[in-house]
């Protein structure tokens, strides 16, 4: 498996992942009503529309099963935040492959890069990926209610400082890789 920055080539798979992620990912958070109506085309163009930059992708043999996409935080209320993960979303049967955490490595370096301090991202609080999340030991969590498909859901906002969010990212990762090692 491999991250590499996301190129106009991928927005068809990225497209794909993004609408089956949520299909499977927010069952029983989301309306199926709203699931149901998702739609890959649609979601094409939405990301031709938009810039790539900040946009990783992993792959293995099979192609493109996740990306991840990081820039300047959106969110006025949390401006000591200056960026963000906007999604990370990998198909479902390449979940819990070490992949997720490659691809916030990854946007961790690009961030720190282009001079972010801070990174700060949402994820829907009935959404298990949280404890991902909590795993990396976030400095700030907050909540907030947002509207979606006429219903209101919850969010939890988690942030941190780059340099220890690196330092989590890389001590899991080392981790990861030890484990691999004694398996072999």
């Amino acid at each position: 498996m491999k991250v590499r920055r996301a190129v106009h080539q991928d927005i068809p798979k990225i497209a794909e992942i993004h609408v089956k992620s949520w299909q499977t990912t927010y069952q029983g958070i989301i309306s199926q009503e709203y699931l149901d109506g998702l739609n890959i085309e649609d979601r094409k163009e939405s990301w031709r529309r938009r810039s790539l930059e900040g946009t990783f992708v992993a792959e293995d043999a099979d192609g493109v099963f996740g990306f991840a996409s990081f820039g300047k935080q959106r969110d006025e209320r949390y401006s000591t935040y200056d960026g963000e993960l906007y999604a990370i979303y990998l198909l479902q049967q390449k979940q819990k492959s070490g992949a997720g955490i490659a691809l916030i490595a990854k946007g961790v370096d690009y961030l720190i890069e282009k001079g972010y301090q801070k990174l700060m991202l949402w994820v829907f609080e009935q959404n298990s990926a949280k404890q991902f999340y909590q795993k990396l030991q976030p400095s700030f969590v907050v909540t907030s209610q947002f509207e979606l498909a006429g219903e209101n859901h919850n969010e939890i906002g988690y942030g941190w400082e780059l340099s220890i969010l690196n330092n989590h990212v890389q001590r899991i990762k080392s981790s990861a890789s030890s484990n691999n090692e004694r398996k072999k």
